[in-house]
């Protein structure tokens, strides 16, 4: 932009449909990903005390809300199964012995055997489809999956879908040229 025109160099607006989501410990649900959000965060003031009035300074302490990713069901049940057992190897509902079994058999996460954490990447895609920004999501872990829903009273064209809930240790945005 300019001082003399105030017109921006790229005038297209972003699209909602125009993302690719990976994760490195669940490929399955990158291929049916439909929504996903770029987390927000909070700074939370500090409320500093003097003799006449107290007065607010910005904060230290960063948060980021958590990343929601609606996804489409497989036949087999892999995208949703695969975010189960991740919540299995953290929440070993059947002892101690099962997360140390699982974390072994199903070592898709490059990191140590034990790990409860995850990166991924959302890629911003121009109205093109070229590759526009990159944003790398560390230290996931899920904390919530939804329900899978049948019902009689629908339709064999209905999609049945799902919802996950991970929290974010920090994310990096950067520009792809």
């Amino acid at each position: 932009m300019t001082v003399i025109s105030r017109t921006p160099e790229n005038t297209n607006f972003l699209q909602p449909t125009k993302f690719l989501l990976t994760f490195s410990r669940i490929p399955e649900v990158t291929y049916f990903c439909q929504e996903v959000n770029i987390p927000g965060m909070n700074l939370p003031n500090i409320i500093v005390p003097s003799p006449m009035l107290d007065y607010h300074a910005a904060g230290n302490k960063l948060t980021y809300n958590q990343l929601h990713v609606r996804f489409m069901v497989d036949e087999k049940l892999k995208s949703w199964k695969n975010i189960h057992d991740w919540f299995r190897s953290i929440g070993s509902p059947t002892g101690f012995e099962e997360r140390n079994l699982r974390a072994a058999i199903q070592n898709q996460y490059n990191q140590s055997k034990l790990t409860s954490y995850s990166d991924a990447v959302l890629t911003v895609l121009t109205n093109l489809n070229n590759p526009s920004i990159r944003i790398d999501l560390h230290g996931l872990f899920p904390v919530s999956l939804s329900d899978i829903q049948f019902d009689t009273t629908l339709s064999a064209d209905h999609i049945i879908t799902a919802d996950a809930t991970f929290m974010v240790e920090y994310f990096d945005i950067e520009e792809i040229s």
